[in-house]
């Protein structure tokens, strides 16, 4: 069976992202600092974090780029978060999710 192009209208088959507010304990991976409350917004994928759109301090600091471990979730799971030029990344297995850095 032919469709018009004109009348009929393709779908997006990819599944939307999920967004999922939350708070978490961050703090710079390899230190020993204090854990720092966050709170985010990030769109899920499935299972995986796919794009942030926002990561801050609850006490207003700013967080410089770095490599920082989080634990979020009831099950406090610890994830490694990236800000590279002011951009959050997630590492999936063994590369960082957007750039690549």
């Amino acid at each position: 069976m032919h469709y018009n192009p004109r009348v009929v209208k393709l779908t997006d088959d990819k599944p939307a992202l999920r967004p999922v507010e939350g708070y978490a304990l961050m703090r710079e991976r390899g230190s020993d600092a204090d854990w720092f409350p966050v709170e985010f917004l990030v769109y899920y994928d499935g299972s995986q974090i796919r794009n942030f759109a926002y990561v801050r301090r609850k006490d207003g600091v700013d967080i410089p780029d770095g490599e920082y471990d989080v634990r979020e979730g009831l099950d406090e799971r610890r994830r490694r978060w990236k800000k590279w030029n002011g951009k959050w990344q997630v590492k999936w297995r063994h590369r960082w999710s957007g750039s690549g850095h």
